[in-house]
C-alpha cells in the first residue's frame, strides 16, 4: 500500500506543522489497527467540528488524511453533537508513533520532544493545548489554564516546561466528573500565564498556526 504519510518528514523534523501536529495527536490522536490479517496501524484524530477547520489544514501539511463526522457517543448533553473524526491508514506512520510512546500517553511524552529541535518545541506544546488544554477567565481577574489527562496521567513533562519558564505557581488535582476521574495541572497566577503565553504564541500574530480561539482567550487574561 502506497504511504499516504510522509514519513520523512517526521523522522527529520524541521517544519513548525510537524511539531504542532505531534503535540496536536498526543492530545487527541490514537493509533488502533485494522481488522485484517496485515493488521495496518490506523491514526486517528477527534476534534470539535468547527475547530477541526483548522486541524485538518494543518495535518494535511504531512500528507493525505481522510475525514468524516459522527455522534459524539461519550457526551453527556442532552443532544449528543458530532464530532470530525481525522484518519489514515499508513503502516510506517503508524509504527513510528508507537515506538515513540502514542499507544501509551499516560507516560511522559520524552521519547518524541527529544526528536524535536528545542526551536520548534513551543509548537509541540502550542498542539498539546489546542487539543488538552483549556483557559478559563472568571470575574475578579480569577483566570487559569490547565491541561487535563487521564487520572494517572505522569505530568513530568509540563512540570519540567514549568521550571524551564521559571512558573512555580502550578496545582495539580484530580478532577471527578460523569465521564470519570481525570488528573489536571493548571496554573492561575497572572504572571505565569503571560509566561506561558509568551512560550506558546510568542509568534502566532505572524503565522496564525492553530486554533484563534485560544489565542483571543489568553489576550483576554
Amino acid at each position: 500500500m502506497k504511504n499516504r504519510i510522509n514519513l520523512n518528514l517526521f523522522e527529520n523534523i524541521k517544519d513548525k506543522e510537524i511539531a504542532y501536529i505531534l503535540g496536536l495527536l498526543w492530545a487527541d490522536g490514537h493509533v488502533t489497527f485494522a481488522n485484517n490479517s496485515a493488521k495496518t496501524p490506523i491514526v486517528k484524530h477527534s476534534a470539535k467540528d468547527s475547530d477541526n477547520i483548522v486541524f485538518i489544514k494543518i495535518l494535511k501539511h504531512s500528507g493525505t488524511w481522510n475525514s468524516f463526522n459522527c455522534k459524539n457517543v461519550g457526551s453527556y448533553a442532552k443532544t449528543p453533537k458530532t464530532i470530525s473524526v481525522n484518519w489514515v491508514s499508513d503502516r510506517k506512520f503508524g509504527e513510528f508513533l508507537i515506538e515513540n510512546q502514542y499507544r501509551n500517553k499516560t507516560e511522559s511524552p520524552e521519547l518524541i520532544l527529544e526528536k524535536i529541535p528545542n526551536e520548534l518545541k513551543a509548537y509541540w506544546f502550542r498542539g498539546f493545548f489546542d487539543g488538552d488544554g483549556s483557559v478559563s477567565i472568571k470575574n475578579k481577574g480569577h483566570h487559569s489554564i490547565a491541561f487535563t489527562g487521564s487520572e494517572k496521567q505522569n505530568w513530568k513533562f509540563i512540570i519540567e516546561l514549568f521550571s524551564n519558564l521559571n512558573i512555580t505557581n502550578y496545582k495539580i488535582r484530580t478532577v471527578n466528573s460523569r465521564g470519570g476521574a481525570s488528573s489536571q495541572i493548571r496554573i492561575t497566577n497572572k504572571k505565569d500565564l503571560m509566561k506561558f503565553e509568551n512560550f506558546i504564541y510568542s509568534d502566532y500574530d505572524t503565522e496564525c498556526l492553530g486554533l484563534q480561539r485560544k489565542r483571543i482567550q489568553f489576550k483576554n487574561l
